[in-house]
């Protein structure tokens, strides 16, 4: 059951990164513009206070790229560059492992090999130790709606997840014995994989446009470890309605729960777009508030089909709507939300937002709202300078200050690491689109970095709408 509350609520090499005069509003500067290849998932901040992602340039010569960033956009280097050899595609953003090392995930296996369903890796801060630990099991046929099938999960497109044992937790969006996705866990090493959990097989027909399931499909956020010791996710389809679940599951594998079905939905006759009443489709993640809660966002649904904020508690027993989304003040929502520590909620939308004259736009938004439901505030509408279809999680490096990835767009037309500081300050960053200061490179960067990123690009986003 659920209740309605109400609805208002790289890289470029150049030399060193300045802080701008203070302001009086807040202000959004870029740390890193992108050339010619895409930022993919979520920042980590490093053991060094740094920044950490993935990147996707996916041209014959690599599969990807792993790299890092002072926070003022003052030093860039690039960890490692994936060969096809290696794997392509990196499908989530980093996670600093309780062994100091950081683990990530591609979404395709080597190069040229159809079969491939992707990978685990690791590689040190440093940059030194590249390896990759795990290889999902080759695909050996196809679903109903043409999704590989194999034996342990397929195409995992979200970071990891440390458990208090040890092992690392995550999903794959396809894959498995019905080609609905599954739940694994796996050692740091690689060694003793055990699938938790295969979606179930699909109920509906080839022709409803739906994926129905009893229990979800196509998983594409994180897992988050709960006070209780369980995992909670999101699958983005399946469930009854085929738009999505809200799940938790033991460490074991047991006691899987499917907490909340997402409504079924209906198109708006002028927009197109799918409506319902608590949303569609949750393509991220869950945020533990600490509060017994777990919050969230759906790309899709709600009373005007661009998605809707929910609330829902661990036991599931109620599902609060904390706002819907209506284009201006944002639409379809892509990562996790963030607890800032004065203890609201931050996140950001790929597309919407309005310009200076008021007329909605299409480049993505970020806000802010209490856990209530109330407050709900349109902090940023993007305008393309600064990046554009921002995807990932926010990440708060210092109170007030929040950084993140957009995947288009900005100086370099390829997506940026962006920073929000609610007092104002801004910083220079690096955006001079791969072009080196001197011949000799100064300025902090590897001058390998900016000749990968002049090769090639791809997609903008890890996660699609389905």
């Amino acid at each position: 059951m659920f209740r309605i509350r109400s609805a208002l609520a790289l890289c470029a090499l150049s030399l060193c990164a300045v802080t701008g005069h203070a302001q009086t509003a807040p202000a959004v500067s870029t740390i890193l513009a992108f050339s010619l290849s895409n930022p993919v998932g979520n920042l980590v901040k490093g053991p060094d206070g740094a920044l950490y992602g993935v990147a996707n340039p996916a041209t014959s010569v690599t599969g990807g790229l792993i790299y890092r960033t002072a926070v003022d956009g003052s030093q860039v280097q690039t960890l490692y560059q994936l060969t096809a050899d290696d794997a392509i595609s990196p499908g989530g953003g980093l996670t600093l492992a309780s062994d100091g090392l950081l683990y990530g995930t591609t979404k395709f296996g080597r190069g040229g090999d159809f079969t491939g369903a992707g990978t685990i890796f690791r590689i040190a801060p440093s940059g030194t130790g590249f390896q990759v630990v795990f290889r999902f099991a080759a695909v050996t046929s196809a679903n109903q709606d043409q999704n590989p099938i194999n034996a342990n999960g397929a195409y995992p497109e979200a970071e990891l997840t440390e458990g208090a044992d040890g092992y690392l937790y995550g999903v794959a969006r396809n894959g498995g014995p019905n080609g609905t996705g599954t739940i694994f866990k796996v050692a740091r090493d690689g060694s003793d994989f055990r699938l938790l959990r295969s979606f179930g097989p699909i109920t509906s027909s080839t022709t409803s446009g739906l994926t129905v399931t009893v229990d979800g499909a196509s998983p594409t956020g994180p897992l988050v470890r709960g006070a209780d010791g369980l995992f909670y996710g999101t699958a983005s389809q399946g469930g009854t309605n085929g738009r999505g679940v809200v799940f938790r599951i033991a460490f074991d594998g047991s006691g899987f729960q499917v907490l909340h079905h997402f409504g079924a939905t209906t198109n708006d006759a002028t927009t197109g777009l799918p409506e319902n009443a608590d949303g569609a489709t949750p393509l991220g993640g869950l945020a533990d508030g600490g509060d017994g809660f777990f919050y969230g966002a759906t790309s899709q649904g709600g009373t005007d089909g661009y998605g809707v904020l929910y609330a829902i508690p661990a036991d599931g027993s109620t599902f609060t709507v904390l706002h819907t989304f209506n284009d201006a003040n944002g639409s379809r929502p892509l990562a996790e939300l963030m607890v800032a520590g004065n203890g609201k909620l931050y996140g950001a939308t790929s597309t919407g937002g309005v310009n200076s004259s008021g007329a909605t736009t299409t480049f993505g938004t970020l806000f802010s709202i209490d856990r209530a439901g109330t407050n709900f505030t349109r902090l940023y509408s993007f305008d393309g300078a600064n990046g554009s279809l921002p995807g990932s999680r926010l990440l708060e490096i210092s109170s007030g200050v929040f950084v993140g990835a957009a995947g288009s767009a900005g100086s370099c037309s390829y997506g940026t690491v962006y920073r929000y500081s609610t007092a104002g300050d801004t910083v220079t960053g690096n955006t001079r689109c791969g072009r080196k200061k001197n011949s000799n490179n100064s300025g902090g960067g590897s001058a390998g970095f900016g000749v990968l990123l002049l090769l090639g690009g791809l997609a903008w986003s890890r996660r699609r709408i389905a």
